[in-house]
C-alpha cells in the first residue's frame, strides 16, 4: 500500500491508467483533425485547391451567364483559430471563359473603362489570367454582381472572353 491518498484510476480496475491515456490520446488526435480540417481540406493550402466545379460560382455570380469553363480557388481570411467560433471572412478569386453570347451582352448592357496592370487575385489563380490582355472594368456591372454589399474586382477581356473576378464574403443568390 502507498502512502499516499489513490487516485480515481489506481482505486479501479487494473486497466484504468492505460484506458485514461488511451483516451487522452484519442481526444488530442481527434482535436489535431478538426483544427487541421477547419475551411479547407485536410492537408491542403488554398493556393493548391484550384477548383474548377462551376456550380458554385454559378451560384455567387449568375450575372457571368453560362461560361464556357472556370477555374478558382478561396481562402479564409484572418486567424482561422480564433477563440470564438464564428463566421469568417473569405476571398475567392477566378477566371472564367465566357460564352461569345455572354461576352456580347455584357459589353453592350454594362459601359467598359480600360484597366490599367493586371487583376489582383490569389496565387493560386495567377497562372490561369491571361497575359497580354486588354483589362477593363466596369463600375455598373461591379455595383450589379456586388450589390453593394461586398468588395469585388471584375477584369475583362472581350477579345479573350475571358473575365477575371476576386471578391470578398460574396453572397450567394441561387
Amino acid at each position: 500500500m502507498g502512502t499516499g491518498p489513490a487516485s480515481a484510476a489506481d482505486a479501479g480496475a487494473p486497466w484504468g491508467p492505460a484506458l485514461l491515456r488511451f483516451a487522452v490520446s484519442l481526444c488530442l488526435v481527434l482535436a489535431g483533425a478538426l483544427v487541421t480540417g477547419c475551411g479547407t481540406d485536410a492537408g491542403s493550402t488554398p493556393e493548391q485547391d484550384v477548383r474548377r466545379d462551376a456550380k458554385v460560382i454559378r451560384q455567387y455570380f449568375p450575372e457571368l451567364g453560362a461560361f464556357e469553363e472556370v477555374v478558382w480557388t478561396g481562402e479564409l481570411l484572418g486567424d482561422a483559430r480564433a477563440a470564438v467560433p464564428g463566421p469568417s471572412d473569405f476571398r475567392v478569386s477566378g477566371m472564367v471563359r465566357l460564352t461569345a453570347s455572354d461576352a456580347r451582352r455584357l459589353r453592350s448592357e454594362y459601359t467598359w473603362q480600360g484597366a490599367p496592370g493586371g487583376p489582383a487575385v490569389l496565387a493560386g489563380i495567377r497562372p490561369y489570367v491571361p497575359g497580354q490582355a486588354d483589362w477593363k472594368t466596369s463600375e455598373d456591372f461591379t455595383a450589379t454582381v456586388t450589390e453593394g454589399r461586398y468588395a469585388g474586382t471584375f477584369h475583362v477581356d472581350f477579345r479573350k472572353n475571358a473575365l477575371v473576378f476576386d471578391a470578398t464574403n460574396p453572397r450567394k443568390k441561387v
